[in-house]
């Protein structure tokens, strides 16, 4: 007896204390609008008294007590002047409004107890169904039926309130309606779910009408109470599943329960329209939040999530704006924010943009569970914002978001078989299919453009995907995976023919869909063709695609022309790449190497003299470089042939190749200034990259060094590895620009002439210094500094360049330096003799010649020269 007197303590307690705290609110806010009323008057009369004594006048003195000379001087007055105006001032417009965080956090600053108290009323209910179950207090009928009465109970006396005193922010039971009503609404919710999940009184198809019942009486109160009621129910609906608890199975079911409160929220907002649209905000939430727990706790009901967001997203489309069909006016999103405004953007175009970006995330995260469930909700969601809301021009760059939902599912999903490979190509085709429709309509709530950038790259987007994730190739078969490549190109091409007979000159939407499908084609011919063939189908592209431009004014065919040289200049150095072009046979080297460097000549050639100076310049720095790497690997390929690829040669040759490459670079910089710092800076790490491979060949692999690490010289006096290592790289720095490289140019062709003069009198098997050097050979290197010392000097004088004068003057004073130390210790005999002489003959008939050309311009530029 004890303990049921305890329990009856307990249950009275829970109901009693929300109950007086209802009551001490009502009490409080009625005292407060009593003092707010007295203070106002107060005021007022304090004012009026203020503004009498500032005019001067003093209480008025009745006509009864008025003395003669009173009428008198009343009579004789001129007429009084006008009162000054007493209006109080116009206060100054406040031009920093703060935003909807700030007015919401004042409005809880001031109305906090509202919130404590639908907080208290709600969880007294949801409390009391729970505390049953647990204590097994009465039937579980009688529990239920409880706490329909309470909350029915706490509507009631809402709803007196409001009809009594109302509920407007200026009465003095303002907000109390809602705070009871709204905690009456989340008991309902309670009761319900506690007689499906807690005791399994009714079935699903009861409990679900039991919610759509507490929904529309929900939507009904807040129609008459205001927004206050709404955010209670929602918060409350959403929170009292999780607390009710229970142990039923059957938890399918709950997300129609959130889809419903979710749709509650909407219907209302989407009649009053409060501002910021927070009520829809806050029904969105409630929804997708209630169900996104739900399903994280029970995967087994991923399904009927992404049914709950489905439902969620397309009723945000339609209820935003109150209309079947969706017709969103204004701005994009993406508009607003190129453009950094988002005062551009309506409000209901940002809520449909959560509710979309709210469903795709949702859409991504459930593809490891329900992968077919999500790629259905992604292509549901694509066609309702292609042709359900082809009104709403403001939505139309929310496609983006399910197309790319799309690919993440196809990306983090695990590989599947090949008719899912095949179903995911076709599903692909299908959303690429809605947005070439929706490229295909007219009038200005459609943008073209985009809608067709949208149709050329969703299905090639898939199927590369499915390629990289997938390994459809593997899984379809080369030749099978081509044909669907060739379908794709196919529908590619069709999309470019309706394109150019609907736009006449313009030629954008035509050239994205050729351009697509030219790459379409390269993709499918390299699932079944050699190396060499796939290198040679993307350049010989390159030159169609120039021809077609060039015939049918397609300017977006260029794009594939400056993309493709890359791609055919990674395949000739990364993949397949060079090691394949050394070891292969040399028809398919040559193949590949001439099919490029015809290729992107004829493009090259077809692009000159016509408003394409990207694609030309890309076409003839290709077809160059092409050039350059074909002649060093005939090089290289020789010199293995002849069993010469020693270390030194195939550094040096490496070396060539990024010089070389750099040399492209930098030549082409000015040809479009936006590329100028962007070439000029490839251009120099190129040949940076290229310095670095000469420098190891000048010090660790130069075989004067050691034959350890540079192994021997291969091939004949001149023609040889050194020549490839050393001649070669300094011929291509001679063709930079500037001073410096041309003489580091110089330099290593005399350290090449250096090592051929070893090379000739010791043979490939004395290159080592460690083998000494012949008098022969000592002799041979003074007669070379002086025959290279002397032209280098000549050539400044002729051509009045002082650096390469000065060059000169260095070379000869480097001999002069050998001559004296080295030549006079290690010569003997007339060689001695005749070293000294040479020295001295070419000294002093290059002083004479640098007299001889100093005197002939000064003669020149004398005033008597100057005027005959």
């Amino acid at each position: 007896m004890g303990g049921e007197l305890l329990i009856l303590i307990v249950v009275l307690t829970a109901i009693s204390i929300p109950v007086g705290v209802l009551y001490l609110l009502v009490r409080v806010a009625a005292l407060s609008r009593r003092l707010a009323r007295a203070e106002a008057r107060l005021l007022t009369l304090t004012e009026r008294t203020a503004t009498a004594e500032r005019v001067g006048t003093g209480p008025a003195v009745p006509e009864a007590v008025q003395g003669p000379w009173q009428s008198l001087a009343k009579a004789d007055a001129a007429p009084p002047a006008p009162l000054p105006e007493t209006r109080p001032p116009l206060p100054k417009p406040d031009l920093h409004r703060p935003d909807w965080r700030a007015r919401t956090v004042d409005w809880l600053a001031a109305n906090w107890f509202y919130v404590v108290a639908a907080a208290s009323l709600a969880l007294a209910g949801v409390f009391l169904i729970q505390y049953g179950a647990e204590q097994g207090l009465l039937p579980p009928s009688v529990r239920v039926a409880a706490a329909v009465l309470f909350g029915s109970g706490l509507i009631a006396a809402g709803e007196w309130l409001r009809r009594r005193w109302g509920d407007g922010p200026q009465v003095v039971t303002a907000h109390l309606p809602s705070v009871s009503s709204g905690a009456g609404i989340v008991t309902l919710f309670a009761a319900l779910l506690g007689a499906r999940h807690l005791y399994d009184l009714i079935g699903p198809n009861m409990s679900l009408l039991g919610l759509a019942t507490i929904a529309v009486v929900a939507i009904a109160l807040g129609w008459f109470h205001g927004p206050l009621l709404i955010a209670v129910g929602l918060v409350g609906g959403a929170v009292a599943p999780f607390i009710v608890g229970g142990a039923s199975q059957d938890v399918a079911g709950l997300h129609a329960y959130f889809t419903v409160l979710g749709l509650a929220g909407l219907m209302v907002d989407a009649v009053r329209r409060w501002p910021w649209r927070w009520v829809s905000l806050l029904s969105l939430a409630a929804g997708f939040g209630g169900s996104a727990v739900l399903a994280a706790a029970a995967p087994h009901t991923v399904a009927a999530h992404l049914f709950a967001v489905t439902a969620l997203t397309l009723a945000t489309l339609a209820l935003s704006v109150g209309r079947l069909w969706p017709d969103h006016r204004g701005a994009m999103l993406g508009e607003a924010l190129l453009a950094r405004r988002s005062g551009l953007v309506r409000p209901a175009t940002l809520l449909s943009g959560f509710a979309v970006a709210a469903g795709c995330a949702a859409v991504i995260v459930a593809a490891e569970v329900a992968f077919w469930w999500s790629m259905a909700v992604a292509t549901v969601l694509i066609g309702a914002l292609s042709i359900w809301a082809h009104r709403a021009r403001a939505l139309q760059d929310l496609t983006l978001l399910p197309l790319g939902a799309m690919l993440a599912c196809i990306a983090l999903t695990d590989t599947g078989t090949r008719a899912e490979a095949l179903w995911v190509l076709a599903i692909g085709g299908v959303a690429a299919g809605l947005a070439a429709w929706r490229s295909l309509s007219a009038g200005d709530r459609t943008h073209p453009v985009g809608w067709a950038l949208a149709a050329t790259v969703m299905a090639p987007a898939v199927g590369l995907t499915l390629h990289l994730t997938w390994a459809a190739p593997d899984l379809i078969g080369a030749w099978g995976w081509s044909i669907a490549a060739m379908i794709v190109a196919a529908g590619l091409t069709g999309l470019a023919g309706i394109w150019a007979a609907r736009d006449g000159l313009d030629r954008l939407r035509p050239s994205l869909a050729a351009v697509m499908a030219f790459t379409v084609i390269a993709y499918g011919l390299a699932q079944i063709v050699g190396e060499a063939a796939l290198t040679g189908a993307i350049a010989i592209m390159a030159a169609v695609a120039a021809m077609l431009d060039r015939s049918f004014r397609l300017p977006l065919l260029v794009w594939f022309v400056v993309l493709g040289a890359p791609f055919t200049a990674w395949r000739l150095l990364g993949v397949p790449g060079w090691g394949w072009a050394l070891d292969a046979p040399l028809t398919p080297v040559v193949l590949s190497f001439g099919t490029a460097i015809i290729g992107f000549g004829v493009a090259w050639h077809l692009l000159r003299g016509r408003d394409r100076t990207t694609g030309e310049v890309v076409a003839e720095t290709a077809s160059l470089s092409f050039v350059g790497l074909a002649a060093i690997l005939a090089l290289w390929r020789g010199a293995v042939a002849f069993d010469g690829a020693t270390p030194h040669l195939v550094t040096g040759l490496a070396g060539s190749i990024w010089i070389l490459l750099g040399w492209v670079q930098l030549r082409r910089a000015g040809a479009i200034v936006a590329l100028r710092r962007v070439r000029m800076a490839l251009g120099w790490v190129f040949a940076g990259l290229g310095g670095l491979l000469m420098l190891v060949v000048l010090t660790v692999l130069n075989p004067l060094l050691a034959d350890l690490f540079s192994g021997v010289v291969r091939g004949p006096i001149i023609v040889n590895s050194l020549a490839a290592a050393y001649l070669l790289p300094g011929a291509l720095l001679m063709l930079y620009p500037g001073r410096v490289a041309r003489m580091l140019g110089v330099a290593l062709g005399g350290v090449w002439l250096a090592l051929v003069i070893r090379h000739f009198w010791n043979g490939a098997a004395g290159m080592p210094l460690s083998e000494g050097a012949s008098q022969a050979e000592i002799t041979t290197y003074t007669v070379a500094l002086l025959l290279v010392g002397g032209g280098v000097f000549y050539h400044g004088i002729a051509a009045r360049a002082d650096g390469w004068r000065r060059a000169g003057v260095g070379l000869l004073g480097l001999t002069a330096a050998k001559v004296f130390v080295v030549d006079a210790a290690s010569l003997t005999g007339l060689l001695r003799v005749g070293a000294f002489v040479a020295l001295a003959l070419c000294l002093a008939g290059l002083a004479w010649l640098n007299r001889w050309a100093g005197g002939a311009r000064s003669e020149s530029s004398s005033p008597e020269t100057a005027e005959d």
